[in-house]
């Protein structure tokens, strides 16, 4: 017969599992996974974290956007429709909508893809059967999704912001807005998303009461949106980069990093990797919200993302054959 204390160990450790069973995988790129690393640009590569060649590459001279994963399976959408790849060969393991542009979608019980013509699909991630498709008017983005994965948020081309039941696409709120909305709604934790929006703005909805909570403000095109502890951090096409209290939802500051188009990267908890698509990479320490790297390359790099060891990595194009290697510059950082 089992313990009491025992029982109630099994029960902590079931429903641990189920919360991380149940919580939602966005797109990233490049996505490290232990030590591999996937990539997409022009075709999808799968790198070791300790080698310049990539293991494999698939959907060569296809244009592909981040990649997401899955169990055994790489989700990643295209402008020749939404593709499946088995993470370990990289080979195809199912396709749907091949004369349609598909994001890459957010995944959680479902795989849910927003597309250039405007269909957002509920997709079943083992075999790429559709579950449910809603039309809406102009190119629609891959959802954010509730902690319980019941509600979805999404936006695009058209001035409005869409809550929907996961489970069958029921439209349940629909919020006007003054712009298009700058790329997917952002999972901000406390059952609150944010869209960005091109007016610089930023809308804080809530899951619970479907409206929007608070607006942060601003007047650059944001590029990015990040939640890390009680802060919000947003980049800016401008080069800057805002940081707001949770709580209050008030400006704490507003620095210029780089000249102009600031870009998130992906990045390692309390740490955030910033660049500006051409020479400067940086890395904002969070907990003292001071720069504690800076790098600087000859040429242009691509797709950089922050290591698990505090390392900074970027691609670079070759052309003979064409493809990326994979480049960790060890000593270049300069406190």
């Amino acid at each position: 017969m089992l313990r009491p204390g025992r029982i109630l160990a099994l029960l902590v450790l079931s429903l641990l599992f189920t919360l991380q069973a149940q919580a939602a995988s966005y797109p990233q790129n490049p996505l490290q996974l232990g030590d591999s690393i996937y990539v997409s640009r022009q075709g999808v590569y799968k790198f070791d974290r300790n080698q310049a060649q990539p293991l494999w590459t698939s959907l060569a001279g296809i244009e592909t956007f981040a990649p997401v994963a899955y169990r055994d399976l790489l989700l990643v959408g295209s402008t020749q429709g939404l593709y499946a790849l088995n993470s370990a060969s990289g080979r195809v393991a199912w396709r749907i909508e091949k004369q349609h542009t598909l994001f890459t979608p957010t995944i959680s019980e479902r795989a849910f893809a927003g597309s250039v013509h405007g269909e957002l699909y509920a997709i079943e991630p083992g075999d790429g059967s559709i579950a449910w498709r809603r039309q809406f008017d102009g190119w629609v983005y891959s959802p954010a999704i509730s902690a319980d994965n019941r509600l979805l948020w999404s936006g695009g081309q058209a001035h409005e912001v869409y809550a929907l039941a996961s489970a069958d696409g029921n439209l349940l709120q629909q919020t006007a807005t003054t712009q298009e909305s700058v790329f997917s709604a952002v999972d901000l934790g406390d059952d609150q998303v944010g869209v960005n929006l091109f007016d610089g703005s930023t809308l804080i909805l809530g899951n619970n009461s479907r409206q929007v909570e608070a607006t942060l403000a601003g007047d650059s095109q944001p590029t990015g949106l990040l939640r890390d502890g009680e802060a919000i951090y947003r980049s800016h096409s401008d080069g800057s980069l805002s940081a707001f209290d949770r709580a209050e939802m008030a400006l704490k500051w507003r620095r210029t990093l780089t000249p102009q188009n600031l870009i998130m990267h992906p990045s390692t908890p309390g740490q955030l990797l910033l660049g500006d698509q051409d020479r400067n990479l940086l890395v904002l320490d969070l907990e003292q919200d001071s720069v504690s790297c800076r790098f600087e390359h000859d040429g242009r790099w691509l797709l950089p993302l922050l290591l698990d060891s505090g390392e900074i990595a970027f691609f670079q194009a070759v052309m003979q054959p064409p493809g990326l290697l994979l480049v960790q510059p060890h000593s270049k950082c300069q406190k």
